[in-house]
């Protein structure tokens, strides 16, 4: 073999061996080993029942109208949603502080001054929450809050009317003007079908505030429900940050808890209610009201905790609380058997205390029916004016409402039409034989 095809031989090898290592170093610079997948805890995702709007829990509880010569009211909610849903077109502006100092009489003679709409609700409402179902776009919105709405009709000019914003417990009084009013809308669906509301009447008190109640005697209706629960296992996997390591002890015959090294939940078995405490979180800071209602809401809904209708009914900034209560067909619903109402204490960080009932109202179906008549708020607070045991002048509020018992037994729950009334931030119940009988506490 010639010496010409020796090199072409050597070229030739050294070529497959330059192409050889560099086909090796790309193969090992792209290799990728198979590890094992590393298994990690599943983070635990419960939704229990429904989440919440702010306008699904921050509700009217009652609406006055106040027309010539006569005053009507209801407690429907088909009717104050549909006042609420025809004022989410307007804009308010120009919210002006107008009294820290508004007298209960004042507020009594805006109340029922000719051609106006109150919605009351049962605490005051943080401007900058109400903005969620009502625009303001007035600048520097206040923190302070109202439990009276009053829209003054006559006022309409321009497309605009003037509103009033009152607390009832502080007495404080603000005024705005609502633009992009439809006049042509609010005598449709809020003017007009108040003809068809029921007949109300102001028991005035001298130099406090009037009640505002039914005058005639309506028709009610008791109802009965199956008594429905849901596992507090599921609020357990919901409310603790890892329900793997959830330690559950019984104490005694009638009472479940679970604990982790922060939190302890203890569930009623008998009264199904439960109570969810992290003591580490436990503060002496006060809230911003805004703030509270849009954390507990979240924290709420986190879970899907509402389980049945519950609406804003209380708040106290100081102690970081706040209420929502148990309602049924836009009546709240009271009981001294067991909780009707959800209550929340933020803390820092997070969530310090969590109360609230684990039965549920199977509303789909009811057990059993009764209809009776339920007598007017005017004769309740008439058999209230002469009880030795009710200072009447200390009365807040008189409200047609619904008293829950239970039969463990048969597992039914019984909601009973009843008059409340409200004193020293208590409602207790008024007897349903003569509307005078023994106070009970109620929850």
């Amino acid at each position: 073999m010639g010496l010409k095809y020796v090199e072409q031989i050597k070229s030739i090898l050294l070529a497959i061996l330059v192409v050889s290592s560099v086909l090796l170093t790309f193969a090992i610079w792209t290799y990728t080993p198979k590890y094992q997948t590393i298994k990690t805890t599943p983070i635990v995702n419960i939704s229990i029942a429904d989440t919440k709007r702010v306008d699904d829990v921050i509700k009217p509880y009652k609406m006055v109208v106040s027309l010539e010569g006569d005053m009507k009211g209801t407690m429907a909610s088909f009717d104050l949603d549909s006042v609420v849903n025809a004022m989410k077109s307007w804009e308010i502006r120009d919210l002006m502080f107008e009294s820290n100092n508004s007298s209960d009489i004042k507020l009594n003679e805006m109340i029922g001054a000719s051609n106006r709409f109150t919605l009351f609700f049962p605490a005051d409402v943080p401007f900058p929450v109400y903005d969620n179902i009502l625009k303001n776009a007035s600048l520097n919105i206040p923190e302070s809050g109202f439990d009276r709405l009053i829209v003054d009709w006559n006022s309409f000019k321009n497309g605009q009317l003037k509103i009033y914003f009152a607390s009832s417990k502080n007495n404080t009084l603000y005024s705005a003007l609502a633009g992009n009013v439809d006049m042509e809308l609010v005598e449709q669906k809020i003017v007009t079908p108040t003809n068809d509301f029921a007949k109300f009447t102001e028991i005035e008190r001298q130099g406090k505030l009037s009640l505002f109640v039914s005058a005639k005697d309506v028709e009610s209706i008791r109802y009965t429900y199956y008594l429905k629960e849901i596992e507090p296992s599921r609020f357990r996997d919901a409310l603790f940050n890892d329900p793997n390591v959830v330690r559950q002890s019984p104490v005694g015959a009638t009472n479940d808890a679970y604990s982790d090294a922060t939190s302890l939940l203890n569930v009623n078995l008998l009264e199904r209610t439960l109570s969810f405490v992290n003591p580490s979180a436990e503060t002496s800071n006060p809230s911003i009201p805004s703030k509270l209602v849009f954390d507990s809401l979240d924290y709420i809904n986190e879970h899907g905790g509402w389980t049945d209708e519950f609406r804003f009914s209380g708040i106290n900034p100081t102690n970081q609380q706040i209420d929502y209560q148990l309602y049924l067909l836009g009546n709240p619903v009271f009981s001294s058997d067991t909780s009707t109402k959800i209550t929340v204490n933020w803390g820092d960080p997070g969530i310090y205390r969590y109360l609230r009932p684990y039965y549920t109202l199977d509303l789909s179906l009811p057990f059993d029916t009764v209809i009776s008549t339920l007598p007017s708020g005017e004769k309740a607070s008439g058999v209230m004016k002469v009880m030795k045991e009710i200072d009447f002048n200390n009365v807040e509020e008189i409200i047609s409402g619904y008293y829950l018992t239970r039969d463990n037994e048969t597992r039914l729950l019984t909601l009973e039409p009843s008059w409340f009334y409200l004193s020293n931030d208590q409602w207790t119940r008024l007897s349903p034989e003569d509307l005078g009988g023994g106070k009970i506490g109620l929850e």
